[in-house]
């Protein structure tokens, strides 16, 4: 596998393989300057083909899920956690890398370590911008366990973590419904919000089946 499309067929079909009831969806949105092309909002640059989302919860998910704000983010805008996934970087690999990076946590399958439940599913995205062009990306949203008394300790000051938040699964509506309105606090935000609030619906739906 060459690792460079926001969704690679065998890459994919071996994660549906180990989680059969992963699901792929399509959305496709609109978007204009500076969402993709703008300082702090350039998400499909830089080398990245693709995102993961790790939906974190300490046992039970409806009793809260982890979000976080970053430190240039409009006020208010907590969301799940999200990291780039590099041309060449398997997505498991962008998986754990991010989730050290940002909580200070292993993934693996010891006692102290975040436990990778399951794939969600796939938010694959066509998006068009009016100076870009299209542009495909994809969210691959992973359902993690963390250890119930481990502490979130972030390892890299580049990821700029503001703060942590964490709301029952059933929220995820409610904080959606935040990012979608963005654009009332911060304009310049307003794709931005509109965008992240998609997976923010996708996860839900999965959670509540």
């Amino acid at each position: 596998m060459q690792l460079s499309l926001s969704v690679e067929p065998e890459e994919l079909g071996a994660l549906c393989a180990r989680w059969p009831q992963a699901v792929v969806e399509n959305a496709a949105l609109a978007v204009r300057h500076p969402f993709l092309s703008g300082d702090h909002q350039l998400l499909a640059s830089n080398g990245r083909r693709a995102e993961i989302c790790y939906v974190m919860h300490k046992g039970d998910p409806a009793e809260g899920l982890l979000l976080h704000i970053k430190t240039f983010y409009p006020e208010g805008a907590y969301r799940l956690p999200t990291g780039g996934i590099h041309v060449g970087e398997a997505v498991l690999d962008t998986l754990g890398r991010e989730i050290f990076e940002e909580t200070g946590l292993r993934v693996g399958e010891g006692a102290e370590q975040v436990h990778v439940e399951r794939l969600l599913g796939v938010l694959a995205y066509d998006l068009h911008h009016p100076d870009l062009g299209a542009i495909p990306f994809a969210t691959y949203h992973f359902l993690v366990r963390m250890p119930a008394d481990a502490l979130l300790d972030p390892q890299d000051p580049d990821e700029s973590i503001g703060g942590w938040l964490w709301r029952p699964a059933q929220e995820l509506g409610s904080v959606a419904d935040i990012l979608e309105a963005v654009h009332s606090r911060a304009t310049a935000w307003g794709d931005w919000g509109r965008f992240r609030a998609l997976s923010h619906r996708f996860v839900a739906a999965r959670l509540a089946r």
